[in-house]
């Protein structure tokens, strides 16, 4: 009979331990009615949601509902390229009028030389040492890196799934955007400002992979990055959390002062603004609508996929083309 009352003691204790932690959070009522529920993200689910996310943006973006907005995007970048050059030599003298280094000067706090084989790759934190590199660093990689990261802290530490899943969505709408934005510029081949050999810069399509590689600042302007990363940061905490109202205007103040800082240091055109910031909003819309379900509605939005992964909607069927035949591969709509 001991042992038999001791696992009952033991049963009763772990069953007090349980009640002492705290239960996962998932639902979150964000207005009156408006509930949503967050599953806790899976390791790394970010990371392999990027080719969904990039196949699904055509579909979301080239809606009749989009329409007005794309027409909005082509226009004032059209606009703003007529008046590229006024308005980079307006902002720049700006700077000088109030004492503004257009310089993107920053300091090393850790300089590790780290050598794999015969590549060198040293880890570096660097940090802005003028007001306009502060500024500009508010589109760098490690900001955003430490927003997400900041959030997965927090999801962690206090079993919040929408935290959790805050950090997964900006890993996600971050690298994809970038996917896009990268793959822009290399179409594109854009003058950045300051290495701009006559008005508004020289544009040369389609560069060659090593020409681009050799001198990367002579053919990345267009669209902007570090704008399309911010408006991603800025639209995935804002949709999750749409309680807290101060999110937006404050994230677009801060993307505001961060795009007249690459104004001021020749890094980008004002035309290279519009395509940037609608890359960021379309990715972080498609990553918030996949990582999270609002309770007691079926309703989905048009053009996006259903929630399952992009690599089990492949098709497969046998096809005959004439004397060739083979296995035809379709996407499920």
């Amino acid at each position: 009979m001991l042992p038999l009352l001791g696992h009952a003691q033991g049963g009763a204790a772990d069953t007090a331990r349980l009640a002492e932690v705290p239960a996962r959070i998932s639902d979150y009522e964000v207005a009156p009615g408006v509930t949503y529920h967050y599953e806790k993200p899976r390791p790394f689910q970010w990371l392999y949601h990027i080719p969904r996310d990039v196949g699904q943006l055509p579909g979301y973006a080239f809606q009749r509902r989009h329409v007005p907005a794309l027409v909005g995007v082509v226009a004032s970048t059209a606009a703003l390229w007529v008046a590229d050059q006024r308005i980079i030599d307006g902002a720049q003298q700006f700077g000088r009028y109030v004492g503004l280094k257009a310089t993107d000067s920053q300091k090393s706090l850790v300089d590790v030389p780290l050598h794999v084989a015969a590549v060198n790759l040293p880890l570096q934190f660097n940090v802005p040492d003028n007001l306009n590199s502060c500024f500009y660093y508010l589109g760098d990689g490690w900001t955003h890196l430490a927003i997400a990261s900041s959030f997965w802290l927090y999801g962690g530490t206090h079993r919040d799934n929408r935290a959790l899943q805050v950090s997964s969505q900006l890993g996600e709408a971050i690298l994809s955007t970038g996917l896009v934005v990268q793959t822009l510029k290399h179409l594109t081949g854009r003058q950045s400002p300051y290495l701009a050999t006559h008005n508004r810069g020289n544009w040369d399509l389609l560069p060659a992979y090593n020409t681009y590689q050799h001198f990367v600042p002579n053919y990345d302007a267009f669209p902007t990055g570090h704008l399309s990363t911010a408006m991603a940061t800025v639209t995935v905490i804002a949709e999750n959390y749409p309680e807290y109202r101060f999110i937006r205007p404050v994230g677009y103040s801060l993307m505001g002062v961060l795009g007249y800082a690459m104004l001021n240091n020749g890094v980008h055109w004002a035309s290279d603004y519009p395509l940037g910031i609608a890359l960021g909003y379309a990715m972080a819309k498609i990553a918030v609508y996949h990582g999270r379900t609002r309770v007691g509605t079926a309703s989905r939005p048009v053009g996006l996929a259903p929630q399952r992964a992009w690599w089990r909607q492949a098709r497969l069927s046998p096809f005959t083309t004439g004397p060739f035949t083979g296995v035809a591969v379709s996407w499920l709509p």
